[in-house]
């Protein structure tokens, strides 16, 4: 407009009314405070003046830091940069026109002169005390910290370059720069972008750009989301402006302006609301000339910021929208609308035609993108860099944190990042996901010693934020045991494991209709997708970390689950993770025996780790060398004794683990206890296998050293020959059929010709002559020779030789769980198994029939097999382990012999009937039939004399428990029955 054209404003006569009237109060007030005053300063003639001083000083610094902390410096400045010389005439009239109206006020000022000079202490002490509480209060606030939030990431914007982790800054001046050179009126910028790719943080940096570039600049920030219920959002667009600008600049005619045109548009709407206009003199176009000429006035250009508009309602975004364009005559006005254009026009009927309205508002279009280069950079650089954004992370925790971020960082750079962008595209739902990672407590978390699979976990954490509904169906179908329909299932065709993924589980995918959930589930469980489909694919460490595995004996999915619900972080002797690290080491060459002195492996802790550890161990021995190998051979068979041969209450009555680990033995025997040649283990061809049959004989480079030796040497004891007979039981081919290199070798020691392939009975009858052979000859030096009661022996072994180490850790299970007492019968049953167990496997005629080859059906020297071993034993056992004329405790010998060979009446002639019973062929169990009809015939009277059924005396197995009192009565006549058989048969 030029000049010619411009029309004079008239004076706004209430600015300087309200000037005139703050001088004229302001020199009133002086006056009435000044004549009480002077009144009162005769009375401090007697005070002494260094008091006066101080008192002086206290009031001086009180009334003079009151309003500089209110801010009277900055609008001292504002007032002296608008240059209103006019004001200040205007208050200096009012000063002026106070002394000029004293005479009409004669009566008042008599009044004041007549007052107590006491009220000049009175005022000022009130006057300081008023103005000191809010100073004080505000003093206070500042001393007291206010507790900072150590862990999770707030989701504010950014303020400065420094902190622009996007990359947006070289933008962000180039719009600034734009905006400053634009001068068209009513312009409107369009700042266009998805939620979180920071469309405030972008507006912050080109404000910073405004404000260095040209001091004229006012940057006003509206905030519609706040005032979504307000009914009026363009009075208070108006009110906010007012406030912004005059907080900047001293202009006090542009309030009684902005006023009247607010009151104009009160009630105006758009397309069908009502529209009603003040019935006022002057039209809206004259108000906003002079409001325009205020802003000119000034000299001063302002930036209309609209934020989060596309976050209200259809009518608010109206209402906005309305309040903007009638402000469009405002040359000194540029608008900036922040807004994500598919948020606006969602559930709009007519999308198009809400996209077209937004186009005539919109003059000027940017949109904002997010790259997910610069994702991956912050993911894997930048928050190293970026201390202001986790200010209040402890740096360790943020280490922690960093494996997770890493993983994020190579999703994105995968093809299927944009399949992710939708959950993790912006630095908001980044944040979000820190945060949730932060509330699993992860600085007590270390990756680097789990099984978790960090994909699966970020797949998982994905599906926990965005689609709780779903997880929470996870959550419920395969946690405390239960086995859903997204864990994948195993099938065994042919004799291979074959993993596939359960009928329900593509019906949950497909019911799921968003794309992305969809994406997770087949990311997380399709076996097609994660390649797993057949068990040759799935190694160890596969097997125990991806989550799609929840079976009884890795509930995978499981702890993946409890650790995102409950936090709850599996201790490192439950991960895979432990026992591969530790098996790693063992290939470096560390001392096996120096692992398991670690923490991480006492004994008497947990002897779950040493299991474990073996198991591992066992399963990737095949590349030991010939030292890992020895070194692992002999520490398994040194550990023995110190591990228990009592059931453990809490894994079931089948499993001990002295026991496991014989079998532990076999497996290290049969895949590393044997050749290797030029830095590798050959082919199992017979001259290398036999190393295994010097190994157990103690022949060739292990003279002296061999295992029959050492299992069952002296300073064993009887359980040491537990261990020997267990052994000697697991190599036989018909009951183990899996170490067959340990079978071969046994059967060419003794011929190299022997053929090692066929049916397994004649395999196991041949592989296990010499070794029952070398046992019963150790056996026979050892006890039948000296005639030294091997039952005997059993009795008079201590509890603690049965517990190994773990006696305190049994019976903490045992008082944990209240079963003290049954422990002290699996004690008990232990001592009646080791008993039955030893005499049965060195006496039985067992053939090769699945149960392993009983040592009695060989002869102690030769091929004849004819027996000679069981004949030897039977004489033993009945002429030195139940002899009464040896000694009178052999008598319970055989009585709790008698009642541990009860069998169950099941499988007997009353198999309608519960519980356990005597019978013939259970009696004669691995011994001589004849033998023992011909002991009871010389022995049975002088038994049954000593009256056993009256000793309250009872026997434990794990099956049952017998008493003397109940069931020897039966056993004994049954024997007299099997006798008087016998002679009527031979009648």
């Amino acid at each position: 407009m030029s000049k010619s054209n411009q029309t004079m404003n008239m004076p706004e006569l209430l600015v300087f009314a309200r000037v005139f009237a703050t001088g004229f109060l302001l020199a009133g007030c002086w006056r009435v405070f000044y004549s009480i005053g002077e009144k009162f300063v005769p009375l401090l003639a007697n005070v002494d003046w260094g008091f006066q001083l101080a008192c002086f000083a206290v009031c001086l610094f009180i009334c003079l830091a009151y309003p500089i902390m209110r801010g009277a410096c900055s609008f001292v400045v504002r007032l002296g940069r608008s240059l209103r010389l006019d004001l200040f005439v205007f208050s200096a009239i009012g000063i002026r026109s106070n002394y000029l109206t004293s005479s009409w006020l004669l009566e008042v000022q008599k009044v004041i002169n007549d007052a107590n000079p006491l009220w000049a202490p009175m005022i000022l002490l009130a006057l300081v005390l008023a103005l000191m509480s809010p100073l004080c209060r505000t003093y206070l606030s500042w001393k007291k910290k206010s507790a900072p939030q150590f862990y999770f990431l707030g989701d504010d914007e950014i303020k400065t370059e420094e902190e622009d982790i996007l990359q947006n800054k070289g933008l962000a001046k180039d719009f600034a720069e734009t905006v400053l050179a634009s001068g068209h009126t009513g312009l409107v910028f369009g700042i266009d972008g998805p939620w979180g790719t920071g469309k405030t943080s972008f507006i912050n940096l080109a404000e910073q750009h405004w404000k260095k570039a040209d001091g004229s600049v006012i940057v006003f920030r509206f905030e519609p989301l706040r005032y979504a219920t307000e009914p009026d959002l363009p009075e208070r667009f108006l009110r906010d402006l007012t406030a912004t600008i005059q907080h900047q600049v001293y202009a006090p005619e542009f309030l009684p302006a902005a006023s009247r045109y607010s009151r104009m548009v009160k009630g105006v709407s758009l397309f069908g609301f009502r529209l009603s206009i003040s019935p006022l003199s002057e039209t809206i176009d004259e108000l906003l000339e002079d409001i325009d000429s205020v802003l000119k006035s000034i000299h001063r250009r302002v930036i209309v910021v609209i934020d989060d508009l596309d976050r209200l309602d259809a009518k608010a975004v109206n209402n906005v929208l309305f309040a903007i364009r009638r402000t469009f005559k405002l040359s000194q006005a540029t608008y900036i609308l922040c807004y994500d254009t598919e948020n606006l026009v969602k559930g709009k009927d007519d999308g198009n035609n809400a996209r077209e309205f937004l186009e005539k508002f919109i003059t000027v279009k940017l949109s904002l993108f997010v790259d997910s280069s610069t994702l991956q950079n912050f993911l894997l650089k930048n928050w190293k860099n970026n201390n202001h954004l986790f200010p209040t992370i402890p740096s360790d925790t943020m280490l922690k944190l960093e494996s997770v971020l890493t993983e994020l960082a190579e999703i994105l750079k995968t093809d299927e990042a944009a399949k992710y962008l939708p959950l993790i595209g912006d630095m908001r739902k980044l944040k979000r996901f820190v945060n949730a990672a932060l509330m699993m407590q992860i600085e007590k978390t270390d990756f680097a010693k789990t099984d978790f699979n960090r994909r699966d976990l970020v797949n998982l954490m994905l599906l926990y934020l965005n689609y709780p509904g779903l997880f929470r169906q996870i959550y419920a179908e395969e946690t405390e045991g239960r086995n859903g329909v997204f864990s994948v299932k195993r099938s065994f065709d042919r004799g291979n494991a074959k993993f596939f993924n359960d009928e329900g589980f593509d019906r949950v995918v497909n019911d799921n209709g968003d794309s992305t959930s969809q994406f997770l589930l087949r990311q997380l469980f399709d076996v097609k997708v994660l390649g797993v489909e057949t068990i040759d694919s799935v190694n160890e460490s596969v097997w125990y970390s991806r989550a799609c595995f929840n079976s009884k004996e890795n509930k995978n999915l499981e702890k993946y689950l409890k650790l995102i619900v409950r936090f709850a972080t599996p201790e490192p002797q439950e991960t895979f993770k432990l026992y591969q690290d530790t098996v790693d080491r063992v290939k470096k060459g560390i001392s096996i025996a120096l692992i398991l002195e670690e923490p991480e492996f006492q004994l008497e802790k947990n002897p779950l780790t040493h299991y474990k550890f073996w198991t591992v161990l066992i399963n990737q021995s095949y590349d030991f060398t010939p030292a890992i190998a020895e070194d692992a051979i002999r520490t398994l068979v040194e550990c023995l004794p110190h591990y228990s041969s009592v059931y453990s209450l809490n894994w079931g009555q089948n499993w001990a683990l002295r026991r496991s680990s014989i079998n532990h033995l076999i497996f290290l025997l049969d895949r590393v206890g044997w050749g290797w040649v030029d830095g590798k283990r050959v082919n199992n061809t017979s001259e290398n296998v036999i190393e295994i049959a010097q190994r157990i004989y103690g022949d060739g480079n292990f003279m002296g050293k061999g295992l029959i030796r050492l299992l069952a040497s002296d300073d064993r004891g009887t359980l040491g020959w537990n261990d020997l007979l267990l052994f000697r039981l697991s190599c036989s081919a018909d009951k183990r059929g899996q170490t067959y290199n340990l079978h071969r070798a046994l059967i060419i020691y003794d011929d190299t010709s022997a053929p090692t392939d066929g049916l397994l009975s004649s395999l196991a009858l041949n592989g296990m002559r010499t070794l029952s052979q070398r046992v019963f000859q150790h056996f026979r030096k050892t006890y039948i020779d000296h005639s030294r009661n091997f039952l005997t022996d059993v009795d008079l072994t201590p509890d603690h030789d049965f517990f190994g180490n773990l006696e305190n850790w049994l019976k903490a299970q045992s008082t944990e769980s209240n079963e003290l007492n049954r422990l002290s019968d699996h004690l008990l049953a232990t001592r009646s198994l080791v008993k039955t167990f030893v005499l049965y496997q060195l006496a039985n005629r067992e053939s090769p029939n699945g149960s392993g080859v009983g040592c009695g059906l060989y002869d102690e020297y030769g091929m004849s097999d004819a027996g000679g071993i069981s004949v030897k034993m039977n004489k033993y056992i009945f002429e030195v382990c139940f002899n009464p004329s040896v000694s009178d405790d052999n008598i319970f010998h055989f009585a709790d012999y008698c009642l541990c060979k009860l069998s169950s009446r099941y499988f007997g002639a009353d198999h309608d009937e519960e519980g356990y019973a005597a019978t013939e062929t259970s009696l004669a169990s691995g011994l001589d039939s004849a033998e023992l009809k011909r002991y009871w015939t010389a022995f049975g009277q002088t038994i049954k004399e000593r009256n056993l059924p009256i000793e309250e005396r009872l026997v434990v197995t794990h099956n049952y428990v017998a008493t003397y009192s109940e069931d020897l009565p039966k056993i004994f006549d049954l024997l007299d029955n099997m006798i008087n058989a016998a002679i009527e048969n031979y009648k």
